[in-house]
């Protein structure tokens, strides 16, 4: 199955391309640029025919949030206009390619399938990774694209990166797309929530325990162990104590984990992945946080934004959390849009999630309104 996300305000267009696509075509249809850009982020297209002229937002535009998003999907530009100057503008945008109607049936199809060719080589060129962006990272704000960008710009080092952010914000998702778009994907990804372990068993979940090393202790491997070949996240780092911070910090500068109760040294090949929703640079002064393990996670910074500084993700967010819950046509009345992004949301992605499955229960099926929306 192809899918063909056609955005065009002619609603008698997008009926007769339905009639002459073949198999294995499928045709996604948008009437605005809007809804196509949000298509564009929860369908997953394969590839995009954009109308240049249509009633709320100029082609060109659409064009951009479109092919911002890493391996975002080609995109074929159609219009009445057959002006170089929009032909050159629209190719430096982002399209692979310009038709200008009257559109032909055997001109669109030949467009769709050099696109849906590239695209493919490309997908292939760089693996899964992207693939994996498109599917976890839903958002084309400025502070989103420039994340996005960051990541994988990061993720084909070795060097540890420390991602901040507030409670609720994405960061494992942030740190396992590292994972995803690195040479590593192929190996192990072991996440470790340091703040849900008491201090007594946080050492042998990281380290591994010997036999013997205290009661009831049996020889197993730790979490560094576990994720030899691959990435090792290490959630709430914060929260870690002053002595697990300095074993930490020991391994990571000799590569290598010595188990509790052990003696044998373990070479190890793994990346290191931490977050924390605390600010750790006050920390530090505090005494709260070594200096030295602060520099050493932080080689590689990354800061998820909060949802408040993304308000133009939030609809996005919203229609792709209803489609989770099964809403295959999800609806949102613009006085619910406005309340959703007049929120201040201090829970950030997880209260909005938890949002839209209490409206979606309210509005029975139909579409969300303002007093569906109840806030925590």
């Amino acid at each position: 199955m192809v899918k063909v996300l056609f955005i065009d305000d002619d609603t008698l267009a997008h009926a007769a391309l339905r009639l002459v696509l073949p198999d294995p075509y499928v045709l996604i249809s948008a009437y605005t640029a809007r809804q196509g850009v949000e298509a564009a982020a929860s369908e997953g297209p394969d590839v995009v025919l954009l109308d240049i002229t249509l009633p709320d937002m100029d082609g060109i535009r659409a064009l951009r949030q479109i092919t911002a998003r890493p391996l975002a999907p080609p995109v074929v530009m159609l219009t009445a206009l057959s002006e170089p100057r929009i032909v050159k503008e629209s190719i430096l945008a982002g399209a692979c390619d310009y038709i200008v109607k009257p559109l032909e049936a055997s001109e669109i199809l030949g467009a769709l399938r050099v696109a849906v060719a590239g695209a493919d080589a490309r997908r292939a060129a760089a693996g899964d990774a992207p693939d994996a962006l498109t599917r976890d990272m839903i958002g084309e704000s400025v502070g989103m694209r420039d994340l996005k960008a960051l990541i994988l710009r990061y993720a084909p080092s070795d060097s540890p990166v420390l991602v901040l952010g507030e409670s609720g914000t994405g960061k494992e998702r942030a740190a396992r797309l590292i994972h995803d778009a690195s040479r590593r994907r192929g190996g192990p990804y072991v996440a470790v929530n340091c703040a849900a372990l008491p201090e007594t068993l946080l050492e042998s979940e990281l380290f591994g325990a010997e036999k013997g090393a205290f009661t009831d202790a049996v020889s197993r491997p730790g979490s560094f162990e576990r994720a030899d070949g691959g990435t090792l996240f290490l959630d709430e780092i914060g929260e870690m104590s002053p002595a697990a911070q300095a074993r930490l910090l020991r391994v990571l500068e000799q590569r290598e984990v010595t188990r509790v109760g052990g003696t044998r040294p373990i070479l190890l090949d793994v990346r290191v992945v931490s977050a924390t929703n605390r600010n750790i640079k006050e920390e530090v002064p505090a005494g709260r946080f070594r200096a030295d393990l602060f520099y050493r996670l932080g080689v590689l910074p990354v800061r998820v934004p909060p949802l408040r500084e993304r308000q133009d993700d939030i609809p996005l967010l919203a229609v792709h959390f209803l489609r989770q819950l099964g809403k295959k046509n999800p609806a949102i009345s613009a006085g619910a849009r406005e309340r959703l992004m007049a929120h201040g949301w201090p829970g950030n992605i997880r209260e909005l999630r938890s949002v839209m499955e209490r409206a979606a229960l309210a509005a029975d099926g139909g579409e969300i309104r303002p007093p569906h929306l109840l806030f925590d």
